[in-house]
């Protein structure tokens, strides 16, 4: 017997075999694609020239045109399918045993954030180079490299959007009643061995704030703060969230007192710092920063900074920034989960670097 009802399902019902239909079929795609627009990046070079005459340089023109053309249809066209058809083989979690199995990392965000579905346009670790980026990485959503990023801590789950098609690719998904969805969740917060909440101003994702506040250790706690726009409109959100938690927290002082203590108070989030060096800015992570806490749930914030390190190529800076800005990050959570073994929050080792969310501006 579980102690909660099955689950509910997706409305639409996976197909496996179509989903890998789909994923091959776009594979070629992209590869096609890729391959269309090198070879008309190339023909510019010399099409400018009229060796032969005005009228072949005008067919030479039409020919790179249309190529280029057909190759960037090929490639979005191949992007979204290979997209889709992940989400043919996302897990969906039906009872509450199931999702207990194992170890898991709770990702906890807005829906509005799976609506965007964001592209990682650019993805690279150190096992995975320009070539591979192409193959595997260029059509991850954003919700898929955050989750590879922190899996060596336990496999992600996320509670699905009610309405919505077919899981989406990169936590495992459950599906809860509208009407009795808060129960479950504060379940799942207390069972997990992470939890990542995304930074948002919804009445659920304030909710949950202050639930992970009042059920979890301060170390085994990360709120994720995602940006695809500009500085300052990113600045601008994380302003109101700030805002929103704090007056949501303040709500609720009386509740959390209970649990920490009389003299507990609130925290401050604290102002979103800017870039080292803005003027040499030219493409920011999709996850901008990222806040821990310490003991008494002091929130510290983590800029993700492009501009703060030094490489001959992106994919070397991008490499610098997972060294520097990334793992060490994780390394102090591990260090911290460490401490808190035999509660919820036990020990994990990452084994290999995390993939990192990039945007080009």
């Amino acid at each position: 017997m579980t102690d909660h009802p099955p689950f509910g399902t997706p409305r639409r019902r996976q197909r496996p075999l179509f989903g890998c239909a789909l994923r091959l079929v776009g594979l070629a795609g992209t590869a096609w694609g890729g391959l269309l627009v090198i070879l008309a990046a190339v023909k510019t070079k010399t099409v400018f020239i009229p060796v032969n005459g005005i009228d072949a340089m005008v067919r030479d023109v039409l020919i790179v045109a249309g190529c280029g053309l057909w190759g960037a249809v090929s490639l979005v066209v191949g992007l979204r399918m290979r997209r889709h058809g992940r989400r043919h083989h996302a897990s969906v979690v039906r009872t509450m045993d199931e999702a207990r199995k194992r170890p898991y990392v709770l990702y906890l965000r807005p829906f509005a954030e799976d609506a965007t579905g964001t592209l990682m346009r650019h993805a690279f670790s150190r096992w995975m180079g320009v070539g591979g980026s192409l193959v595997s990485g260029s059509s991850l959503t954003l919700e898929e490299g955050v989750c590879r990023t922190f899996s060596a801590f336990g496999r992600p789950l996320a509670v699905g959007e009610p309405d919505e098609a077919l899981p989406l690719a990169g936590s495992r998904r459950l599906y809860l009643p509208l009407h009795d969805w808060q129960p479950t969740v504060s379940s799942l917060i207390t069972d997990a061995r992470l939890v990542l909440l995304v930074a948002g101003t919804s009445e659920g994702t304030l909710w949950e704030l202050t639930e992970v506040m009042r059920l979890r250790r301060p170390e085994s706690v990360l709120v994720l703060l995602y940006g695809d726009r500009r500085a300052d409109d990113v600045r601008g959100e994380y302003d109101a969230f700030r805002v929103a938690a704090e007056r949501e927290l303040t709500a609720r002082a009386a509740e959390l007192r209970q649990v920490h203590g009389p003299d507990w108070q609130p925290p401050r989030f604290p102002p979103l710092p800017g870039f080292h060096d803005p003027y040499r800015l030219k493409w920011t992570t999709l996850l901008r920063a990222v806040i821990r806490f310490g003991p008494d749930w002091t929130p510290e914030i983590v800029l993700l900074d492009p501009t703060a390190v030094d490489a001959w190529t992106h994919e070397g800076r991008v490499r610098k920034m997972t060294r520097t800005q990334v793992l060490p990050l994780l390394t102090r959570l591990q260090d911290d989960l460490k401490g808190l073994e035999g509660t919820a929050a036990g020990p994990v080792r990452p084994s290999t670097l995390p993939t990192l969310p990039m945007d080009r501006h």
